[in-house]
């Protein structure tokens, strides 16, 4: 029984305390509302000096809006102005006549040779033979010399013009292709003396053999 009595005794006494405290804490609560309810907010007053500060810029002049009059000019001219004359000219009739046709027999027609007139003196109707001015000078192909091959027989169709300058017509004979460049560099580069025919200048054809050697 003591027990229990002491236990209600402290259930009762913790009771009465935590209601004593919550108490407090709304009693704290209230009057700290109404301490700030009750005080004035205060008002900071600075002097400012007014001499440190620019003066403000004026305000922008208002824009003035010009309004364009339209004017009209009149323009008075007296008098009817000028005068054209009208002129009256007499053409003579336009006869106009139709072209004749051009008849063409395509079998009767005769077209202009292009081939090349080749026609000179053999050597034997000049007067003097015509001798050689310049050196022959043939590089042997190496294709060649490496086949054995050390010479070489070749003989060329030429004509040898009014100033002996020396034309290829064709090459006769030539035993090897790799030399047709050596024979064309020969042949641009040769030249002869002028022929003559009744001590007049001519031209001579003929065939000119030349053995090239490695």
């Amino acid at each position: 029984m003591n027990h229990l009595t002491q236990w209600f005794s402290r259930r009762w006494l913790s009771l009465l305390f935590s209601v004593v405290m919550l108490t407090l804490a709304l009693v704290v609560l209230w009057l700290s509302h109404w301490l700030k309810t009750q005080t004035s907010p205060t008002l900071l007053v600075r002097e400012v000096s007014t001499l440190s500060l620019p003066p403000p810029p004026p305000p922008p002049a208002p824009r003035q809006q010009q309004t364009a009059e339209n004017s009209t000019l009149s323009l008075q001219v007296e008098g009817q102005g000028a005068v054209m004359q009208k002129m009256e000219m007499e053409l003579p009739p336009l006869e106009l006549f139709k072209p004749q046709e051009m008849l063409i027999d395509p079998m009767n027609t005769q077209w202009q040779s292009l081939e090349v007139n080749w026609n000179a003196f053999d050597l034997d109707a000049l007067d003097n033979l015509p001798t050689l001015l310049t050196p022959l000078r043939v590089t042997f192909p190496k294709s060649l010399s490496r086949q054995g091959i050390d010479k070489a027989l070749i003989k060329l169709d030429v004509m040898i013009d009014e100033a002996g300058q020396v034309t290829l017509i064709d090459i006769a004979s030539n035993p090897y292709p790799e030399l047709v460049p050596e024979i064309q560099k020969l042949v641009r580069n040769s030249r002869f003396s002028p022929p003559q025919k009744d001590h007049e200048p001519a031209r001579a054809r003929f065939i000119w053999p030349i053995e090239i050697k490695s």
